[in-house]
C-alpha cells in the first residue's frame, strides 16, 4: 500500500485503483472509493465494517480524509 498523505498519525494509503485507506498510528480506521474503482464479483471493497466514504475522485479522496482526521481528532 502506497501513503499518499499524512497528518501527524494520521495516513491515507492507496490500496488498489480508487480504493485508499486511512489509518491511525497503523490501524485501520476507514475506508475511501472513488469513482475510479471497479469492484469485482468475488470482492466487493463496499463491504466494511467500519466508515465507508465514496467520493468522486483522488482530489475529494484528499479532502474527505483531511476531514475525517479533523472529526475525529476532537
Amino acid at each position: 500500500m502506497t501513503v499518499r498523505h499524512r497528518a501527524g498519525r494520521w495516513t491515507l494509503g492507496e490500496k488498489t485503483d480508487g480504493v485508499f485507506i486511512v489509518k491511525k498510528g497503523g490501524q485501520y480506521e476507514a475506508k475511501i472509493l472513488t469513482d475510479s474503482y471497479d469492484p469485482s464479483p468475488e470482492d466487493d471493497e463496499r463491504s466494511v465494517r467500519s466508515t465507508l466514504i465514496e467520493v468522486p475522485d483522488v482530489g475529494a479522496a484528499r479532502d474527505a480524509f483531511r476531514e475525517y482526521v479533523r472529526t475525529e481528532s476532537r
